[in-house]
């Protein structure tokens, strides 16, 4: 068995990061308008928003309550009035909600759109929503979103490795011009923030302008623009629990009923040469077979990873993507088996079509994405460029404008 730090367990990445304060809270998803493979950053006073949605398996809990929090450009709570960034109720209670229907786990089902009647938001920028059942202090969960502006215009292509030695990163040129902003010093007042496929990788920095002209900001030659192509996520599906569909070798149910998917066995990739894999870019969309209402008629599966490999030393090994919220959680720690030679785990999962990944975290250091996974130049990747804008008389940092490309 590997004992794995706390520490550990408390990387988490933005935008799309949310924070479980309590294990009862599963299946949670934010994205804007109707496609759940997007990421929760959403126009200001445009005509979408952002849908949250989770599952709680605390059937006697009271009602939950939720709240809004603005933040700065690091996600820290910056200290402004309620009023200052929405118009409505502090505190509102989330009135969508619905029983599971037929599942071997009872759950409740809640869903939660922003701006709604009681909501209406004033400022761009970073959001908390605050999921709570009575202290708004003690949530059940918390989730990012943000909120953008359109007043800069953001040119950005990738490219490939150009540097002899560095074949798995993927570079970014970008430029940002900002006639609309009275931008005094761009080194100050502008904060540019980049994020591969949703999540921004620890220890990666924050570029800087490699070159300031009247209006715009050049960020073309900086080495920080280099990122870690990383590989494409692995595969599984359990929407239908008749037989074992893509990844799954065998589904089969214990004595109350409850199923599990035993996953294919995986290995290291680290030494393989590139494949192409159709992902999704390590989210996952729930669906069941045969069933009416995928949100309150899935069944939860108990899904077995295992990773045949030698045991590291001084490190811990979890299993990574949307399914774990893109955080290092505790309950995505693995086991490592002794006499089988190989990490495993077993987690409740909803009904989906799911990515994942192996993670490597020494202990007391940045995890290791790619002594397990491999990194090539060639995987398909999105980046998204976030520029915030705090001018010397402002007191909250704008998000005045975002721009997203593929590598493909």
């Amino acid at each position: 068995m590997c004992a794995v730090p706390l520490a550990a367990c408390m990387f988490c990445f933005a935008p799309s990061f949310a924070q479980l304060q309590d294990r009862d809270i599963h299946n949670v998803q934010c994205f804007v308008g109707d496609n759940e493979l997007s990421d929760p950053i959403m126009e200001f006073r445009g005509k979408e928003h952002v849908t949250l949605w989770f599952d709680d398996f605390n059937e006697t809990r009271g009602y939950l309550h939720y709240a809004l929090v603005h933040c700065d450009a690091d996600w820290n709570e910056d200290g402004l009035f309620f009023s200052d960034y929405m118009d409505g109720f502090v505190e509102n209670p989330l009135r969508d909600y619905a029983l599971s229907f037929q599942t071997q786990t009872n759950y409740i089902y809640y869903r939660l759109q922003i701006p709604n009647e009681d909501v209406q938001l004033k400022a761009s920028g970073n959001y908390l929503i605050k999921i709570y059942e009575r202290d708004p202090g003690k949530p059940v969960l918390t989730q990012r979103f943000s909120v953008y502006e359109k007043a800069v215009t953001i040119k950005l292509n990738t490219r490939g490795p150009v540097l002899t030695g560095e074949s798995c990163l993927q570079q970014l040129e970008f430029s940002v011009r900002h006639p609309a902003l009275s931008v005094r010093d761009a080194y100050r007042e502008l904060k540019v923030r980049v994020v591969q496929n949703g999540i921004a990788l620890p220890g990666v920095e924050n570029p800087s302008p490699s070159f300031i002209e009247q209006h715009e900001a050049s960020y073309t030659l900086a080495t920080k623009n280099w990122y870690p192509g990383g590989n494409e996520y692995r595969i599984f599906d359990i929407r239908t629990l008749d037989f074992g569909a893509q990844g799954v070798r065998q589904v089969r149910y214990d004595e109350l009923g409850v199923p599990y998917a035993l996953l294919n066995v995986d290995a290291p990739r680290e030494h393989k040469p590139y494949t192409f894999i159709n992902d999704l870019n390590g989210k996952y969309r729930v669906g069941a077979n045969r069933r009416t209402n995928r949100h309150t008629e899935s069944e939860y599966v108990m899904a077995g990873f295992t990773l045949y490999s030698e045991e590291f030393q001084h490190a811990g090994v979890f299993v990574f993507g949307q399914l774990s919220n893109f955080a290092l959680r505790p309950e995505f720690a693995m086991t490592y088996n002794v006499d089988a030679g190989a990490y495993e785990l077993n987690v409740p999962l909803k009904q989906a079509y799911y990515n994942y990944r192996y993670v490597l975290v020494p202990h007391d250091k940045l995890p290791d994405w790619n002594a397990i996974e491999g990194c090539f130049a060639e995987t398909e990747n999105y980046y998204t460029v976030l520029v915030y804008y705090r001018s010397f008389r402002d007191r909250y940092d704008r998000l005045v404008g975002i721009h997203t490309v593929n590598t493909l």
